[in-house]
């Protein structure tokens, strides 16, 4: 008995420090990132995206025109814009799992903050309510990185 109470409070610990690390932070520290990533197998696109506290790097290839690569350095106003943005689309709320099942032709995106990263794609498995909210906060993110760097 005494050594699965130990167990239990253990368990209950490790899920508390997990729910812990999925929180996105009420400020961007300067250690916290969040990187997209889309691959699509049959064209080759893809696209690669970094929010730092001090830059955003962005690189797409869409399969069929020259990469594109671009910088833009965050202000304050920027850090806080997306991350009341990433809250509004509760973001740490956002389940999903991925398959063992190997798909020679699908797609996949990806959303990390911090350490914890959000899979959607073809092999993903992601409720149709948490696929809406992830689909908002990519494209988001996406359309930010877009718009900044083009200026």
């Amino acid at each position: 008995m005494k050594y699965f109470f130990v167990s239990f409070i253990a368990i209950l610990a490790i899920v508390s420090i997990s729910d812990a690390q999925h929180k996105l932070p009420k400020t961007w520290t300067k250690d916290f990132t969040i990187r997209l990533s889309y691959s699509g197998s049959m064209d080759g696109s893809s696209t690669h995206i970094v929010f730092t506290y001090d830059s955003c790097k962005y690189e797409g290839n869409s399969g069929m025109n020259a990469p594109k690569k671009g910088y833009y350095l965050m202000k304050d106003v920027d850090r806080k814009a997306i991350l009341e943005k990433l809250q509004a689309f509760n973001v740490d709320k956002i389940h999903s799992e991925m398959s063992i099942t190997p798909v020679n032709d699908g797609w996949n995106r990806s959303m990390c903050f911090g350490y914890h990263c959000i899979e959607a794609g073809t092999s993903a498995k992601i409720s149709d309510h948490d696929k809406e909210q992830f689909s908002n906060a990519y494209d988001y993110l996406a359309g930010y990185a877009i718009q900044k760097i083009k200026k």
